[in-house]
This record gives structure tokens, sequence and C-alpha cells, in this order.
């Protein structure tokens, strides 16, 4: 036997020699059982031809060598010659360097070659790939194409080490007493063919009756259970051919994995392992093509550029502008949206702060006339609830659109909700007089909160114009809502509100995130899904209240959901084809947030602030840097000059940049929602505001 321990010392890896072939035993001090054993012939995956198989070939001829830190075999793997090295990091990580070189004088073709890790099927188990398998995604819609394990007899999931923004697959399962992970790691390397493509490796999970495979391959793909097809757009797949290499005479192929493996307190966290490792072994660093100043300065241009008012007395700022020399992208006329992706009164927000800042009594006072019209106007027949959307070109109202029939989607109104809170108390910071009708407003709508959930204690994802539940599904989508009553209780001071939002607070705890067997989903009307955004309210209504009552509980529920939140943020920088748009401007991938399970790309919706700031309380550093390295890798995409990323307005953003194949690989798109523009704007501002503070308090 030849055994190599940990740094630490509480971890094990063996390899023997046994009449079925050599072992791998991967254990940990004082455990009685491993958390892994597998024979290098059930792991060593090689086939030729198309479709790839998952056969397992004997390694033959293995030698074997070993110093006190590492351990080296070699053999011969059909017409290959195969070589691993074996080592522990200095962060308790087993390496794993593996070779495959053709030294034989035949060309092998379409080739697929792998690492797969058995592990007995438990009937807990749950499986993590960042971004895109959450315990195989319960509440996505089934009438839907996204990613899952497989729903049917094949069962798995391999996609490309680029999807991933932390390239790894994880499963978790109870033991005993004992909730046990064991994860896989890629180092991603790429090939660049003479044409400039780039191809990487791939990664997934199989899941058999038995068993769980954790699969690293060579760049074949599985989608859903099928072979070599690919996930390439909103419920969308296609054929994919390029994960097949051609071993010509000396061609060699090196890829490195690192193994992590241990226990967690609580089942259905082991996530968060994913987090603090991938933290560890990919350090990332993102860019920061801007200064705070110039990022405000950008993002103000392009709020200006949104402020429309009309003959019928409307003031707002429009969710798609026209002042591109390609005109508006939404081929809709000019309209207003609140919350969800127009977020008109978090502009009006960001102009009254600029307004306070420069004393800009026309800021202010455009913030006050978007107020004062939406209040007055977007009135329905049930108290406390408002129309989504305003068309200035002939002065109609509209809401969103569900199965065919009209709602208010609890985001939307809850998020409107919110930012009027915010504004109000701006207002009162500033010694500026907040009318009554503000607030009267503010409380209309959450008392509505109050008494509008379902019987299971949370807001529905929607409600119908006359003030019932649209559908009764289980979703983290109106989180929203309970963060406008905890602001309420910000700007009345009447503990029924606090009361109310800490009693749903718990009831959403319990849904998601008390055993992720249902994550946090469904926050989009779009989407369906597992998303980034249902995360990121969670963990916002548990820093409110964490900010304001101080309980340890919800500092811990706001620490679990960040790190939930962290699974689908970049670590690391995938390389793109020559000639793409990210790799002439020298895009960075690092510390840019997926969106969903469904839809595979970057955006800027995260709270950056927020993260800063819950780090700074809580001492926990790591949430304060990656807050803004989150922030600061979003200067990226922003136009600086007319024609810059597809735009002629200066301080315009695309909303979507594709990492991916799930949509035109290396390129941003010219969909611009107002939210771009008021995400990045209303987080510049409070870091600013930050920053004076800092400045200012002696030493």
């Amino acid at each position: 036997m030849y055994t190599i321990v940990s740094r630490d010392k509480q971890k094990r890896a063996a390899i023997t020699r046994t009449p079925k072939g050599i072992q791998l035993i991967l254990q940990n001090k004082g455990e009685q059982s491993p958390h892994f054993s597998g024979y290098l012939n059930e792991m060593l995956s090689f086939s030729t031809g198309r479709p790839w198989r998952s056969d397992f070939v004997g390694l033959e001829g293995v030698q074997i060598t070993a110093g006190p830190d590492l351990i080296r075999f070699r053999g011969t793997l059909k017409a290959l010659t195969f070589t691993m090295e074996l080592a522990f990091d200095e962060h308790h990580l087993l390496k794993m360097k593996a070779t495959w070189e053709n030294q034989m004088h035949v060309i092998l073709r379409d080739v697929a070659i792998g690492l797969q890790f058995t592990l007995p099927k438990m009937s807990n188990e749950m499986v993590t790939i960042p971004h895109i398998i959450y315990n195989n995604n319960p509440s996505a819609d089934p009438s839907r194409v996204v990613p899952r394990l497989g729903l049917g007899k094949d069962k798995g999931l391999i996609c490309e080490e680029h999807r991933l923004p932390i390239p790894c697959v994880n499963v978790a399962w109870n033991e005993d007493v004992e909730a046990r992970f064991f994860s896989l790691f890629s180092l991603p390397a790429y090939k660049e063919t003479a044409d400039g493509v780039v191809h990487y490796g791939s990664l997934g999970a199989i899941q058999e009756e038995q068993r769980t495979i954790l699969a690293a391959m060579s760049g074949v793909l599985m989608f859903n259970g099928e072979k070599d097809m690919n996930y390439v757009g909103k419920n969308k797949t296609a054929p994919y051919l390029g994960g097949y290499l051609d071993f010509i005479s000396g061609y060699s192929l090196t890829k490195e994995y690192a193994l992590d493996w241990g226990s967690v307190g609580h089942p259905g966290q082991a996530f968060r392992e994913i987090v603090r490792k991938g933290l560890e072994l990919y350090a990332p660093k993102g860019a920061n093509p801007h200064s705070l100043e110039e990022m405000i300065q950008l993002k103000k241009n392009a709020m200006d550029d949104r402020w429309r008012t009309n003959e019928f007395g409307a003031a707002g700022y429009v969710k798609f502008t026209d002042s591109n020399e390609f005109g508006n992208v939404s081929k809709r006329p000019l309209h207003y949206m609140y919350g969800w992706t127009g977020q008109c009164l978090k502009l009006a927000w960001c102009d009254a702060k600029l307004g306070f800042m420069h004393k800009e009594e026309e800021r202010i006072s455009h913030c006050e006339q978007a107020i004062h019209f939406y209040l007055r106007e977007s009135r329905t027949e049930v108290s406390g609830i408002r129309h989504s959307s305003y068309r200035l070109v002939d002065g109609q109202w509209d809401d969103f659109s569900w199965n065919k029939q009209a709602v208010i989607s609890s985001r939307a109104l809850g998020e409107s909700i919110a930012d009027l809170a915010e504004i109000i108390l701006l207002f009162r910071e500033m010694g500026r007089k907040v009318p009554d009708s503000w607030v009267e407003a503010l409380e209309e709508s959450s008392v509505f909160f109050i008494t509008a959930a379902l019987s299971s204690g949370i807001y529905p994802a929607a409600w119908l114009p006359d003030g019932r539940s649209a559908e009764d599904t289980i979703t983290a989508a109106g989180l929203p809502c309970l963060i406008a009553v905890v602001k309420a209780y910000r700007v009345t001071g009447k503990l029924k509100y606090l009361e109310a939002a800490e009693k749903m607070m718990q009831r959403y705890y319990e849904q998601h995130a008390m055993t992720f067997e249902r994550p946090f989903a469904r926050s989009t009307l779009d989407a369906s899904c597992e998303d980034k955004e249902a995360g990121m309210y969670f963990f916002l209504a548990a820093y409110e209240l964490f900010v304001i009552t101080n309980h340890e509980r919800y500092c811990e529920w706001a620490e679990i959901s960040a790190d939930w939140l962290l699974t689908f943020v970049y670590m690391w920088n995938p390389v793109f084809d020559r000639g793409s748009q990210f790799r002439n401007m020298g895009f960075t991938a690092t510390g840019w947030p997926g969106v969903s399970v469904q839809n595979h790309h970057l955006d800027v919706f995260f709270p950056t602030f927020e993260f800063w700031r819950f780090g700074q309380l809580t001492g926990k550093t790591q949430y304060e840097q990656l807050g803004r390295m989150v922030f600061n890798a979003m200067g990226q995409g922003i136009c600086t000059k007319p024609g810059e990323w597809n735009f002629t307005i200066v301080g315009e953003q695309g909303e979507g940049l594709f990492q991916t194949y799930w949509h035109h690989r290396g390129h941003s798109n010219k969909w611009n929602p107002s939210w771009v523009t008021a995400l990045v704007l209303h987080n510049g501002l409070r870091f600013q505001d930050a920053e004076a503070l800092e400045q200012s308090v002696p030493i």
C-alpha cells in the first residue's frame, strides 16, 4: 500500500494492489468507512467512435512509485500511455494530474476519455453542479427543457467546464448521523485549434439505479441523459460533436483535478464546501476597468437618457430607450416598468441621491415627480396592489401576463414598494419633508402583504387583479414583499410589520434553506426554475432583519444564502475563441454571476453592496472582498464611447453577456432594460457613501 496524508493530517489517500486491481481509497482520520473507494479499472473511461461510451478499460503494466508526499503510477490504456500523479496541496485538496499520450504509430479517431468516480446510490443524496443542477432542480417546470440529471431511464448531465462558475460536481448524502460529501473539481485547461476555437473538458454526473458517477471527461457532453447533446438556448438543445479528440502519434492531453471530501454540520449545505474550497483553489481576482467615480458617471449618463414625461402628466424612467442608433430593442412602445426588469423607482432613488449629493434640485424634482405619478395613477381596485407598467404613447397601464391572464408579480410589486420606503428614508436623512401620501401608500401595500400570504405562509409568485393568488406553487418569488414590510417597519416603527416579517421569514427558511431539498427558485416570470435572484432576495431579507434585530439566526441565514449565491459567481476566467468580442476586448468572466439553471449567461443582478456590508458587520471579510470584486467586474461591457459594446449612448450596458454556448459565446447583447443601469448605479452610490464615511472618520 502507498499512502499520502494531507498537511493537516486529517485526510489520507492510499493506492494498493489487490486481486481485483489497483484500488484508490480516500478516508478521513478517525473514520471507520472511507468517503470513496474504487478500482482504477472502473475509473478510467475510454472509447472511440460516436456516440461515446462509458467503457471502463483496465490499466495494464502498472508501475507505481511513491514518496512521502506524492504517488505516481503509469500504465497502458488501450493504445494510450496513461500517467497519474496524486499529491495533497496546501488547502488539503487531493490534486490529480492525469496525462494520456499516444506513443504508438497509429491515429485514434473520435476518442473520449475521462475519470469517473462511482459512489453507491443513496436515497437521500443531493447532487450540485454550480449554475446547472441543484438537487436535480425540483422546482423547474417539467414541461420545459432545463438541465436535469434525467427524468427517465437514462440519467445524467455532463457539460463544458466553461459553463461552470466553479468547475465542480458535488454529491452529498446522509450516513448514520453524519452528512457527508464528495467533490470533484477541475483546474480547466484548454486546447485551441488552428482556426482559433477553444475547447475545454467537461464535468458532470451520471445517475444509475444503484450508483452515482461523478465524471470528468475530455469534452464530450450529455444533456438530460442524451449523449452528444448541448443546451444552446432558453429551453433549446442541439447536437454537439466538438468534444471528441483525435490522438495522432505523439499527441498528449494533460488534465488536472482536485478531490475534496468530508462532512457538514447540516444536511443540504455541502454546496458551501464547493464555495469555500473554490475560493482557495482558484483565488479569484476579477477585472476592475473603472474607478467607482467613473462607474457612477457612466451609469448616471445612461439614467439621464431614460427620463421621459408625456402630455398626460406622466414622469419616470423608461425601461428601454430609443436613443441608440438601432432604436428601441424591445420593439414595444416606450414604457415605464416598476420593479423586476424596469426598476423605475430604484432609478428615482438614484436621481434623488445624486441630487442631494451635488445640490441639484432638478434631480430631486425628477424623483418626486416619478413617485407622485406612480402613487397617483397606478392604483387598482384592491388597496395596496398597483399596476406594473405604463405606456407613454397612449397613457395606458399594463400588468404582467401569466397563462394568458393579467397578473401582478409579487416580486415586481415588492421591489417597487421597498424602493418607495428607501426613498422616504433618504428624504428624511437629508432633512427633506416627506409627503404623507408616500407613507400612506407604503402602509397600504404593506398591510396588503401582511394579509396576502398563501396557506403555506409565503407569498404567491403573482396575484390576480382582484387580490387572489394566481397559483399556489411554493416559490421564493415573493420575498421582495417581505423586504418591503421590513422597510415599512423602518419607516413607521410599527412592530406589527417587523413581527409579520419575522414570522414569514421563518416560513421561507423552512421551505427552502432548512434542508435545500427545494432550493431557491422561480423568482422570475420567464424562467420557472432554480435561479440566483430567488436566493438573492432571501439573502437580502435575512440581511435586513439582521441589521435591525442583530439576531444570530438572521446572520446565519444570510451567510448560508450568500454561499448559495456564490455558486453562481465565476471564480475563474474561461478563454474565448479568437476573434470573439470578449477576446478582442479582454473581457474577464471572473467575478460575474450567472442567472439561473435555465439561462446560462452573465448579468449584473447581484447584491454587491449588501455582500460587502454584511462582511463588514460580521467580520467575515470574504464577503466584504467578494462584494467589491463582483461590483468592480461589472465595469466591463459598459459603453464608454459611441460604438463600444454595440451602443451609442455612453453608460449603456447589455443585459446578457454570453460566456457559454447557451447563446453566441464570447459576445454580449444589445438588450438593455433599465435595471442594468439601476442596480449598478444604486450599488455604486452606496459604495461611494461608505467610502466617504470611512474617510471622514478620524484615525
